[in-house]
């Protein structure tokens, strides 16, 4: 983070900074977007320093175990933020911890630690199979309150209430946004504060060897008012009426009158009209009100640059949302659903699904919805020269879909020997020669992917067949790759 911060002082470009501290890019156009990330990375490079200076190994073995979990969990909080299956290790390291840290609090009854252990894993269990996150935060509250009580430091007390704060402001947020207002501030500022959360755990692990001393009385109501405000706030939050309804009635009650930037912009600011939905002549308005929300410069002076945007060699994310009313074709190279809308998104995802549930990959890759970035192009399958050579391509091929096509649902599978052919639900089955170092990737769809294959040479069958998608044309495809030393195309149907 400092040598990223480094050259964004001396160039100017804090991309690389942004995307070092959060794993995101922003538009650094605003001053106070780069605030919060130097806040963020203030925040991360005090919890790499809180783990550092204070060795795990101390104590007995118990406390040994119990440190180094608290210390991975507070890693993989960081982690999750920017890649989400981070948070599956984290879920697998946090049961034992649920567990243990109840236990270390020796000055509490023993009946009070084991249902607070045993809470605290019932919560998580009932997070997980009901999706239900804010079951979770029972826990912490039981443990930060233990830690006031028991006399833990003041820093990792107040550390905990934070903790707590930030677990109440997420509670409240919508699972799914519904309008395409410019929120990258503040979802920036949420996720700096997240850190706050590792922060307690690593100060939590720091302390367990630590001689404790006791909070103020006023504190410790104080602890006990806060507690009761976030629990009550996450069971307002699980039982409030869905975000939609909310809007309309804000909209509708006649309370509040809409703030003057908003005037006539409500489709876009409020309701969430997409570019699908947008009639052509309205397009650069729906820019102008997306672009104007915040930033007081004229229509003139907003339209210079959103079109100097569009003209830019890369375009970002938080920008693309409004840039689809400007340039649609440009954005349409990056993510096409924006141009398709949700509704269709969704329907695609929903129609995907593994067409061979129970033949086993070799590789990881799961089913996937694609969107090409040109309808009835098709994509290529790729392999990369990995030795005997120069790095780059090692083989390529093109695979097609019919005209129009812009949706594919793809499922690679990766096999020791040929499967049975299997091919009387599908339209075409073709196999070619692929030749392979190890490793497969696909060209000329909006997300690539990259997977296991076999060494040397290879044979691709790929399987194709309409798949119903409402609004989109759409294809479903099938690619096994397995071992064979034959250099002919075969046409099997």
């Amino acid at each position: 983070m400092l040598g990223a911060l480094a050259w964004a002082i001396i160039t100017g470009d804090w991309h690389v900074f942004f995307l070092a501290t959060l794993g995101e890019r922003y538009d650094p156009a605003d001053l106070t977007l780069v605030l919060l990330v130097l806040v963020a990375a203030g925040l991360r490079g005090w919890l790499i320093w809180t783990v550092l200076v204070r060795p795990p190994f101390e104590g007995p073995l118990w406390m040994r175990v119990l440190r180094v979990l608290l210390y991975l969990n507070a890693a993989l909080v960081v982690v999750a933020l920017a890649v989400p299956i981070a948070g599956y290790a984290a879920l697998l390291l946090t049961l034992p911890v649920v567990v243990m840290t109840p236990l270390v609090f020796r000055q509490a009854p023993l009946a009070v630690r084991v249902v607070v252990a045993v809470a605290g894993v019932a919560s998580l269990v009932v997070a997980v199979v009901l999706d239900l996150p804010g079951a979770a935060v029972g826990w912490p509250i039981a443990v930060v309150l233990l830690q006031v009580f028991c006399g833990w430091s003041p820093l990792t007390r107040w550390l905990g209430l934070a903790a707590l704060v930030h677990a109440g402001v997420m509670s409240m947020l919508p699972s799914q946004f519904t309008t395409f207002v410019d929120l990258s501030r503040w979802l920036l500022l949420l996720s700096a504060f997240a850190v706050v959360q590792a922060l307690w755990l690593a100060h939590t692990a720091a302390d367990l060897s630590r001689d404790h001393t006791t909070a103020p009385l006023a504190f410790r109501m104080g602890a006990v008012v806060l507690a009761s405000v976030v629990a009550g706030t996450v069971v307002v939050a699980a039982m409030r009426a869905p975000v939609e309804t909310l809007v309309v009635n804000e909209l509708t009650s006649g309370e509040e009158d809409p703030p003057d930037f908003a005037a006539g912009c409500e489709p876009w600011t409020l309701l969430g009209q997409e570019y699908v939905a947008t009639p052509p002549n309205e397009r650069e308005k729906a820019y102008l009100c997306l672009a104007g929300q915040y930033d007081e410069r004229s229509d003139a002076e907003l339209l210079a640059d959103g079109r100097n945007l569009c003209a830019a060699e890369t375009l970002y994310g938080g920008t693309m949302e409004r840039l689809v009313y400007l340039c649609p074709e440009r954005v349409a190279e990056v993510e096409p659903g924006l141009l398709l809308g949700r509704a269709v998104v969704d329907a695609m995802h929903a129609a995907c699904a593994d067409p061979w549930p129970r033949v086993r990959s070799r590789g990881d890759f799961p089913t996937m919805p694609y969107l090409l970035e040109k309808p009835g192009e098709g994509y290529r399958v790729v392999t990369q020269r990995l030795h005997d050579g120069p790095p780059g391509l090692l083989d390529d091929v093109p695979v097609t879909v019919g005209a129009g096509v812009q949706g594919v649902c793809l499922t690679y599978k990766t096999l020791k020997q040929a499967p049975p052919l299997r091919a009387d639900e599908w339209r075409s089955v073709v196999e070619v020669p692929l030749l392979s170092h190890g490793s497969v990737a696909l060209r000329g769809l909006d997300a690539n992917f990259m997977d296991e294959i076999g060494e040397g040479r290879q044979h691709m069958r790929v399987y194709t067949r309409d798949l119903t998608v409402e609004g989109l044309r759409a294809e479903q495809h099938l690619i096994v790759t397995f071992p064979g030393r034959s250099a002919r195309v075969v046409v099997h149907k």
